[in-house]
């Protein structure tokens, strides 16, 4: 479950220590965490027509928390995988407060990465997935530091584990627009274009990933699981192999070892094979093929 606290606060607070910024303004992410919203409000409200351009910018991230304090809710929301998933949001009203005052920010201090991976988060946590995509993109185009495509990669994998893959498909396509030929960006589009059971799509992009970055060992993984899933065995035994031998991290190599032994044994039938491997890397109660093997040899002859 997602926690129904302030979670975009924690975001903000980057840049609270990025600036030579008074001691007063600072103090607001204080009193939000001590959900002192009154407190944190009369304090903000102070530096909203502040002459100086980094406090101002500050005063419009501060209410932008002060409009959420106080107005979390527990929300249930559908996934792509046909289940659902319950955390925190925060109450409609105070989500449209909290983006006016992200949106002021925004053209306050356009270079200030926290005000964009703030207004991101709050579309996210309140389930306006549509309006995250295009705030993307607006903020692809807006935003100039050499950060900035590590910061948008980030909600890859937490747009994964709420099982929203058509939503994570669309925010990887905005950024294959603005950072073209990247190989994690489509290695992305094909991991998802997977999930969503679209092989023939997802092949295209993870080959191209594969191109790309012949040496990334997760891009081969993901190619072979994906022929494996379309039914090209001969292609997903090629690439499982390479994505091992490409693997650098022992414990992942070990994982995807087990994965292969499994495949040797259900699919390319070679229990002999894949009985060893079994051993070697995979759990007791997954090593079947010595066991499928051993009541093989005993049947009459």
């Amino acid at each position: 479950m997602r926690k129904p606290l302030f979670l975009f606060a924690f975001v903000l607070l980057i840049s609270s220590h990025s600036y030579c910024q008074t001691e007063n303004i600072s103090n607001w992410t204080k009193l939000i965490d001590a959900n002192k919203c009154d407190e944190a409000n009369r304090l903000c409200t102070a530096f909203v027509d502040s002459i100086i351009k980094i406090e101002k910018a500050e005063a419009q991230k501060c209410l932008a928390n002060v409009a959420l304090c106080g107005h979390s809710i527990i929300q249930l929301q559908g996934d792509d995988a046909g289940g659902g998933t319950l955390g925190g949001g925060f109450t409609p009203e105070a989500v449209d407060e909290a983006l006016v005052h992200l949106n002021l920010g925004i053209k306050i201090a356009p270079q200030d990465l926290s005000i964009h991976m703030g207004r991101l988060h709050i579309l996210e946590v309140a389930v306006r997935y549509s309006d995250m995509v295009k705030a993307l993109d607006e903020s692809c185009d807006i935003y100039e530091g050499r950060d900035a495509l590590d910061a948008w990669m980030a909600y890859a994998p937490e747009l994964s584990d709420l099982r929203q893959y058509q939503v994570a498909l669309e925010f990887m396509k905005v950024l294959d627009k603005h950072y073209p030929n990247n190989p994690d960006i489509l290695g992305n589009i094909g991991a998802f274009l997977s999930l969503l059971k679209k092989d023939s799509e997802a092949i295209i992009y993870l080959e191209r990933a594969a191109q790309l970055a012949p040496k990334d060992p997760i891009n081969a993984w993901d190619l072979g699981r994906t022929y494996d899933y379309a039914g090209q065995i001969e292609l997903a035994d090629m690439w499982y192999q390479k994505a091992l031998a490409l693997q650098t991290d022992e414990k992942q190599r070990s994982e995807n070892s087990c994965l292969y032994a499994i495949f040797v044994e259900t699919k390319l039938h070679d229990r002999a094979r894949a009985c060893p491997m079994e051993k070697k890397d995979c759990a007791e109660d997954e090593q079947s093929a010595c066991a499928a093997s051993l009541d093989s040899s005993k049947q009459p002859k």
